[in-house]
């Protein structure tokens, strides 16, 4: 039995099952009725039942280019190499705009200051630690002095006297051991200050060191040597390109590597037992009338998947391998119809002879265009469009193609400026405490010196000519200032330190507020928009699909116009698969303009790579094409509505010129 599957079917993205076997059997009978050879024949028909499916080309080895993540959306993509660029593996393929790059400046500034300020606290701890040394041998001075004189016999001096040097020393070991809990609280204090200050820094290291691991993840790098082809977007239903606005997690492109394909289909849950690996099917393409190949199923999924784009069925992923040796042109998107070798029961079907010419629409675009959207500024997520140049106006070097306002922006500056000024002349007053500061302390220097040479030359005195108390007391008095200078120069170089890291953590605050306000006063200049060379006006719609205006709230990221170059304009039109054979490049055609009531010649000069659905609400395949004028007729405006008459291939006409209907 022959059967003719209507055309429409051909190019839908579903499996399609002919139940040829139900619509052959009779009206059944009562089960203790139906004879032996009936079973037999309908167990032959569902056996021989043809299964048809549907699937695409699809490059074997390709990488697929996601939007990276980000913490907003939507993102700005930059760094989008051009459609069709030679890459090789390592090599940057995209990278979205991001602010993180401000936010880590911020941070290193803050883990300076942070720095700054434990060097600080541990200078300040570490002069209580002097001072608590220096009472500490102050004490222990005064415990040798109060040894000596505790050392006399009683028999020899009075007993108020004897009474008064035990307790002296008794009272001289008490102050010791004060003093020397308080020595080692001070140094147990800097050690845990230096404890508390590496942990703090560490985890700023952890901040910026993540930070920068985002920023990394911004960039998509090649994984294999190939050339890289855009993606569309889902919402615009326009090619992504630099500049475009795009959503994290999505699909802007591929990169192709060797040219390996396959064809990948799918087969509902029913059909799936009349599939096996290995098993022979026929392919044909619908982008190569009258092509027909033999392959073989690779592999079947395990599981069935959900398409809520093709119905509420399940459906089962099937890998086709194509043979070795294929002279077909394959792209990647293609259309293909699979059916199993032994359920063929179709003629091959004869190739649709060509009318002579095509027609289809297009639109004028410009190859270069300049996208227009709301600049980057940290913590600043929407805004307000307070001014849009006309669209369609032609626009200068310099001229204001849109404003934005963030209210955030001036209170944010105003608070900064504040802050920085408050922080300015608190370092001022610093300067000058630390210059009083600094005299007092050498002054203290100078005094510990001159206490430690009178006592150095007291010392010196004949220890014949004095009593040996005396002589005792004034060797430890010159030991006790020897070791006083000593600290007080180590006071010195301490509070030197401790004054230095206070003045560079308060100009740390001041670099930070600083590049803050940088930021702030270059985002609040980027809000007002200059055209930076000559172009048009062209403007983008929202996801309702509606143009922005004035008062418009713009997300950041997202992009609301560009300019485009008026003199590098070329059409821009999509093919039906079925119909792309009939196109190359080189072909002549005729541009008809509507508006302008021209018809133009041109030049087909440039083909997708790869097909895809023409809109996510119009799922039919289609190809890229490019046509360039002969001749480039003036008033051309880009975005303008034409239609392109393509004539068949072989039978080019010689150009002529522009005709006025």
């Amino acid at each position: 039995m022959k059967h003719n599957l209507p055309k429409h079917l051909r190019f839908s993205k579903l499996s399609v099952c002919i139940l040829t076997a139900c619509l052959s059997m009779p009206a059944l009978a009562p089960a203790s009725s139906v004879a032996p050879a009936d079973t037999a024949k309908a167990s032959l028909s569902a056996k021989n039942r043809p299964v048809l499916l549907t699937g695409e080309v699809i490059a074997k080895d390709s990488q697929t280019i996601f939007v990276p993540p980000s913490n907003s959306a939507p993102v700005v993509l930059r760094n989008f190499i051009a459609e069709g660029s030679k890459v090789k593996k390592g090599d940057l393929v995209l990278r979205i705009e991001t602010p993180n790059g401000s936010n880590i400046e911020q941070l290193e500034i803050g883990m300076q200051q942070t720095r700054a300020k434990a060097d600080s606290e541990q200078a300040k701890l570490e002069v209580a630690a002097l001072e608590a040394e220096k009472n500490l041998v102050t004490a222990k001075a005064a415990l040798a002095k109060a040894l000596v004189d505790a050392a006399l016999p009683k028999a020899q001096i009075s007993a108020l006297d004897f009474d008064k040097y035990q307790g002296e020393r008794e009272r001289s070991e008490r102050d010791l051991q004060v003093k020397q809990l308080a020595f080692d609280d001070a140094y147990a204090a800097i050690n845990r200050k230096k404890s508390d200050a590496e942990l703090e820094i560490k985890k700023q290291e952890i901040n910026i060191n993540y930070l920068k691991a985002q920023l990394t993840q911004s960039e998509v790098r090649a994984t294999q040597d190939g050339f890289v082809v855009h993606g569309y977007s889902n919402w615009r239903n326009e090619r992504l390109e630099e500049g475009s606005s795009a959503f994290p997690g999505n699909n802007a492109g591929q990169v192709i590597g060797s040219g390996q394909m396959e064809v990948q289909a799918w087969t509902l849950e029913a059909d799936r037992i009349y599939l096996k690996e290995g098993q022979a099917v026929k392919l044909k393409f619908d982008a190569l009338p009258g092509s027909e190949t033999i392959a073989s199923i690779a592999s079947i999924s395990n599981a069935p998947e959900e398409h809520n784009s093709w119905g509420y069925g399940r459906y089962f992923r099937v890998s086709i391998k194509l043979p070795q040796q294929l002279n077909l042109k394959l792209v990647p998107g293609m259309s293909a119809l699979i059916e199993p070798v032994q359920a063929s029961q179709q003629a091959t079907e004869k190739r649709i002879a060509k009318t002579g010419e095509l027609t289809i629409e297009g639109e004028i675009q410009s190859r270069n265009n300049t996208p227009i959207g709301p600049p980057t500024i940290p913590y600043i997520w929407q805004y307000t469009l307070a001014k849009i140049a006309p669209e369609g106006s032609a626009v200068k070097a310099g001229d204001i193609l849109a404003m934005f306002q963030a209210a955030e922006v001036p209170t944010q500056l105003a608070s900064q400026k504040s802050q920085l000024n408050e922080k300015l002349r608190a370092l001022e007053k610093l300067k000058l405490e630390q210059s009083e500061a600094e005299k007092a302390v050498d002054l203290s220097v100078a005094e510990a010196q001159s206490n430690a040479e009178k006592a150095a030359r007291k010392a010196t005195m004949p220890k014949e000519l004095i009593r040996r108390v005396d002589y005792d007391k004034l060797v430890i008095e010159k030991s006790l200032n020897s070791d006083l200078a000593a600290l007080s120069l180590k006071l010195r170089t301490t509070q030197a330190r401790a004054r230095k890291a206070e003045k560079v953590g308060l100009e740390t605050e001041i670099a930070k507020l600083q590049g803050k306000i940088d930021v702030l006063m270059k985002g609040q200049q980027a809000l007002t928009i200059t055209a930076s060379k000559p172009g048009m006006m062209i403007y983008k719609t929202n996801m309702e699909g509606e143009k922005f205006t004035t008062g418009s709230q713009i997300w950041m990221g997202l992009s609301i116009a560009s300019v485009a170059d008026p003199d590098k304009l070329f059409v821009s039109a999509k093919i039906p698969e079925a119909q792309s054979s009939t196109i190359a490049i080189g072909q002549s055609a005729r541009i008809t303009i509507p508006g302008a009531n021209l018809t133009v010649p041109a030049r087909v000069t440039g083909l997708g790579n790869v097909f895809h659905s023409k809109s996510s609400s119009q799922p039919i395949i289609v190809r890229d094409i490019e046509l360039e004028f002969d001749q480039m007729p003036k008033g051309l405006k880009p975005g303008a509505a034409v239609q392109a008459i393509l004539n068949a291939a072989g039978t080019d006409t010689p150009a002529a010129g522009v005709v006025k209907k």
